[in-house]
């Protein structure tokens, strides 16, 4: 289970959704009302633009180093892994691997072979070379921020390059997942461009497998200096993938634009990668009701979520006929993350009381207007290994005073605040809450929530933090509390990333600090199982352990209000991320704005 942050960039799931009306009433049969315009829906057209909107710039492109959601709905444009997964069927399938790898019966090694026509998007040939680098790369443990991606790959042992277009992993020990951690976790990248003094040619995978030497390796120290400069994460230059578009310009705090790469290597052969827009351009604006004016003047195509007060009371498709509304449910869930290290949620039954003041059936008809399903755990849903007995955390204040006494709060001195003594020093039960700026549906949930501590004497703030900052003060453990969101991918679960103890360090994202020695244990075995019956029976313990321990208030899994432009043929929906693929999307020459070519 791959997981990203999100500050609210929700992916879609469930049935394809076909365009309905076209800009100025067309109908299904592909003509307009008024017989102007006429075109045939079954035959897409290159050309035009596409402008989706973004809540906030990433905080990079380099897929190596940037692990937040909305970063990889456009760097997987740019860069191509070995194994792609399917977007309608969300099994893996061969990319840039020309075939499924062969798999020792041992499980612990893989072989991948090439195609031998790949290039990247300057006209250079993508090698093993570039399969060895990008893993060393990744693997290296002195880039602290590739943690949270290099946590699925940390088993592998060795990578050799078999010949030009041949490589064979081996890995530590069997890990049930490695087709897909070693097919799907990275996009291929360019040695000639990000390794251009050959320093990865001068550490080997061993020293990527133990820190000490990493930190004694000084080619291994000046590659990760380079990598991590912010050249590396956003420049045009730099960021050459083999993939269908290519980053052509990123205006801070503006845009981010793609452009077709015209030498693309695979073009029309994966539905993955179709490339029918000139361009795609990612348009930035921290205010949701300005995106949705900008969706209704037509300045935006696309708004992947819309806050629910507005799609219901601000957009009305029947009346503006240029737009198209849909609700998708989707696989991301949202959660309120308690700092395990701070003092005041050091004890389980004071994390225990706050879900037990987080009445998530009123927050769900009050903040999204019923645009949400209450979950408990973080596994997905859908999936076999999910515990459905899990007696869930309903609004109860009662409960939730009980169980503060317990863990030692009173108010000792008749103020009307909940307070005990902390390492010898009278503490007052206060806290803050971080949201990222802009997001206002966390917002009002922080808002409601502190509302509600307060009648029971818990002083809560609210901290508003732009996104960048949020994410850093979430990998670094700065905070009290914070309301976050991820994104899981349907397939078989492995928590290692989120829960295990290594990852509460060393920017890992495991935030919140939690630490159990036998959720470990299950997360280590589950690695190791191949029989999916006995990963179920090691997860839903693993569930019970969390569910106990309540490092994590479960909120909902979103049901996701988007809405698109009219105009825009070919919109559908999946469950594999990031749900959509402006790629497939097209424009009908009479309704082009951009180009009219």
């Amino acid at each position: 289970m791959k997981v990203q942050l999100v500050q609210h960039r929700i992916k879609f799931y469930g049935a394809a959704i076909a365009a309905a009306a076209v800009l100025l009433l067309i109908g299904c049969s592909g003509k307009r009302n008024d017989t102007t315009i006429e075109f045939d829906k079954n035959k897409p057209e290159r050309g035009d633009w596409v402008v989706v909107h973004d809540l906030s710039d990433p905080n990079g492109l380099n897929p190596i180093t940037t692990s937040d959601a909305g970063a990889s709905n456009i760097f997987r444009r740019i860069f191509e892994p070995l194994l792609d997964i399917d977007f309608a069927t969300t099994e893996l399938r061969p990319n840039i691997a020309s075939k499924m790898p062969d798999i020792s019966d041992d499980h612990l090694t893989y072989t991948f072979s090439i195609h031998k026509n790949i290039t990247f998007s300057d006209g250079k040939p993508l090698t093993a070379n570039d399969v060895i680098f990008t893993f060393k790369a990744l693997k290296n443990p002195l880039i602290a921020e590739g943690a949270a991606v290099r946590n699925y790959v940390e088993d592998i042992e060795d990578a050799v390059k078999l010949d030009d277009y041949t490589v064979k992993f081996t890995m530590r020990k069997p890990y049930f997942l490695a087709d897909y951690a070693i097919g799907n976790t990275v996009g291929i990248l360019p040695k000639h461009k990000l390794d251009p003094k050959g320093l990865t040619d001068l550490y080997t995978f061993a020293e990527t497998n133990d820190f000490e030497r990493a930190k004694a390796n000084a080619s291994m120290q000046e590659f990760a200096t380079w990598f991590g400069k912010p050249e590396c994460s956003r420049s045009p230059e730099l960021l050459i993938g083999s993939g269908p578009y290519i980053l052509e310009e990123w205006n801070t705090g503006q845009n981010i634009r793609l452009k077709r790469n015209e030498k693309y290597w695979n073009a029309g052969n994966n539905p993955n990668m179709m490339q029918y827009p000139d361009k795609i351009i990612y348009k930035t604006i921290p205010d949701r009701p300005t995106a949705v004016t900008e969706v209704k003047n037509g300045d935006v195509d696309f708004m992947e979520y819309v806050p629910p007060k507005l799609y219901v009371n601000s957009i009305d498709a029947e009346k503006i006929r240029t737009i198209v509304k849909g609700e998708f449910t989707t696989s991301v869930y949202m959660y309120i993350g308690w700092n395990m290290r701070r003092s005041v949620f050091a004890d389980k039954r004071t994390r225990q009381a706050m879900s037990y003041m987080v009445d998530r059936n009123k927050l769900i008809q009050s903040v999204v207007l019923g645009f949400g399903k209450i979950t408990n755990s973080p596994v997905y849903s859908d999936r076999p290994e999910y515990d459905k007995s899990l007696v869930p955390y309903d609004y109860n204040p009662n409960k939730a005073r009980q169980l503060l006494a317990e863990a030692g709060w009173s108010d000792s001195d008749g103020d009307g605040q909940l307070d005990k003594v902390v390492n010898g020093k009278k503490t007052n039960f206060t806290f803050s809450m971080m949201v990222n700026i802009g997001n206002e549906i966390r917002n009002n949930i922080a808002l409601l929530l502190a509302d509600e501590l307060k009648k029971i004497g818990i002083t809560m703030t609210v901290s508003p933090t732009d996104w960048s900052v949020f994410q850093q003060n979430a990998r670094m453990g700065e905070f009290d509390s914070y309301i976050g969101a991820w994104v899981n991918d349907p397939m078989p679960t492995d928590p290692y990333q989120l829960w295990h103890s290594s990852q509460a360090t060393n920017q890992g994202s495991n935030y919140c600090g939690f630490m159990n020695k036998r959720a470990d244990q299950l997360i280590e075995m589950n690695r190791l199982e191949f029989d999916q019956q006995k990963r179920n029976v090691l997860m839903k313990e693993f569930q019970e352990i969390v569910h106990d321990e309540q490092p994590y208030t479960f909120l909902w899994s979103a049901v996701n209000p988007a809405v698109y432009a009219a105009r825009l043929q070919g919109v559908k929906f999946y469950s594999a991320r990031p749900g959509y693929n402006p790629g497939e999307w097209w424009i009908p020459k009479q309704l082009r704005k951009y180009t009219k070519d």
